[in-house]
């Protein structure tokens, strides 16, 4: 009796020691996976603060490494109208993310409707970009937003509104305030001719007038 009694207390104690080596193998696995991001890493934002970045892609909270897959954090961020293009990937314990945004060509007076080369986004961001203070016929709209998209982000930031000015010469003809007072004629196919804007003031001085660029290419002091 005395040995079965034993032998019984020998397996319930392995028995025990299984148990305690099995909880403390899960425990360990558990707060292994659980280590949270220990930061994030974001790169080519413009537009997007870092802060709308990490909520858009769900990691205000620093959620587990291990448990956040970087495809499913692409996906929330390209949902993203601002966003054209996104790369998630894993450092060690961090998330790197290379944002790509779309380009802002101006603002619609009328709406307050941000325009893209693939869409409008309408909220109450303050952009540095010129307002659009007219309505473009709808076969012109396209040709004067790639036109548009091809202006340096630096000048789009230097003008302050841009108006539909035909006249009998050319129904493509456009008015352009600047934020330094002056004013410029241009048409559609030369709207990138004001790329050289800054060049151009270099030789006119420090004066204010009308800068023809529709036709002759001279200033016109006020």
């Amino acid at each position: 009796m005395k040995k079965k009694r034993k032998k019984r207390r020998l397996k319930v104690g392995r028995l025990l020691l299984v148990l305690i080596i099995i909880t403390s193998f899960f425990f360990f696995v558990y707060k292994f996976v659980d280590i949270p991001i220990n930061s994030i890493i974001i790169k080519g934002n413009d537009i997007l603060t870092d802060d709308e970045i990490i909520k858009q892609a769900k990691l205000d909270n620093y959620p587990s490494y291990f448990a956040t897959v970087s495809l499913v954090v692409k996906k929330r961020l390209e949902k993203n109208p601002y966003i054209k293009k996104v790369k998630v990937y894993k450092g060690i314990l961090n998330i790197n993310i290379i944002v790509k945004e779309k380009k802002v060509l101006y603002v619609l007076k009328e709406t307050n409707e941000k325009v893209t080369l693939t869409n409008k986004i309408k909220d109450d961001r303050q952009l540095c970009v010129p307002y659009l203070d007219s309505n473009l016929p709808n076969e012109t709209i396209n040709y004067f937003n790639k036109q548009m998209n091809k202006i340096n982000k630096n000048i789009l930031c230097q003008i302050s509104e841009i108006k539909h000015d035909p006249n009998e010469i050319d129904k493509d003809r456009y008015y352009v305030y600047m934020n330094d007072g002056n004013s410029i004629y241009l048409t559609l196919n030369k709207l990138d001719k004001i790329n050289k804007y800054n060049t151009i003031l270099e030789n006119v001085g420090k004066q204010n007038g009308t800068l023809f660029l529709d036709y002759g290419d001279y200033f016109e002091a006020k």
